[in-house]
């Protein structure tokens, strides 16, 4: 809960971009219709690939949370329901048994999930193991029944990849309330404009604090990501392009 001390909504801007215009928008454009117990799912096959790239994102969800808590009581405990889908081959950090890791609660999580519990992704049971493949992250964003999304846009299913039952489809179509894509690389212009979402000095540190407890980082400094560059997608494009029957 130290995000709740140190963060305000006004740390956060959104900015929309649209060819080469952008205008700033408020909270609600960027994420309609939030409630305090929306289900936010970040999908990172790699361990640090949702940090890096959705990092201040969560930040602004996790304020929009307290926000509400505040402006009931001063006097509260409680997190916002946010899971990190993290691919059991996330390399340095090594492989995590996926059926053990979900049940595991912290501090028995390995330190390398530190990272994600300085977003306030906390406790352990938001901690989510998943074959590293399209299907097999899928499945646990439905398990546990995310209702707001951020999806790598690289990840698709591979050739032969198993499609999941058709029921899931159809319930993750009335569930979600939104997907945004990120990018490690480029984005797809043909899935429209680019919103970002820029933090102040305090939201920035705190973000950079947890990139810090990444494994690895110490030895391999890279340049960081300036701000989170998301892309709303149309669910039901979305669920079409996951499911590898439609193809």
């Amino acid at each position: 809960m130290h995000t709740s001390t140190r963060l305000a909504s006004t740390d956060f801007q959104y900015w929309q971009h649209t060819g080469q215009e952008a205008a700033k928008i408020s909270f609600a454009d960027f994420c309609p219709q939030y409630h305090e117990l929306d289900r936010v799912g970040v999908v990172s096959p790699c361990l640090a690939d949702g940090i890096l790239h959705t990092g201040r994102t969560l930040l602004a969800l996790t304020t929009a949370f307290y926000d509400c808590q505040r402006a009931r009581s001063s006097d509260f405990f409680d997190y916002p329901q946010h899971f990190a889908f993290v691919g059991t081959a996330y390399g340095n950090a090594g492989e995590v048994d996926v059926q053990t890791a979900p049940r595991l609660r912290a501090p028995n999580m390995p330190a390398t999930w530190d990272a994600w519990g300085w977003l306030d992704v906390w406790p352990g049971n938001k901690w989510i193991t998943a074959p590293p493949t399209a299907t097999g992250l899928l499945q646990r964003v439905f398990d546990f029944q995310i209702n707001r999304l951020f999806w790598p846009q690289e990840l698709l299913p591979a050739a032969g990849e198993p499609a999941l039952p058709a029921y899931a489809y159809q319930m993750l179509r009335t569930r979600l309330k939104s997907v945004y894509f990120y990018t490690t690389a480029t984005f797809d212009q043909a899935h429209g404009s680019v919103i970002e979402v820029r933090a102040a000095s305090v939201a920035n540190k705190l973000w950079q604090e947890s990139i810090g407890k990444l494994p690895g980082t110490d030895q391999n400094p890279q340049p960081l990501p300036q701000t989170d560059r998301l892309q709303r997608v149309d669910i039901d494009d979305f669920l079409n392009t996951l499911n590898p029957t439609k193809s």
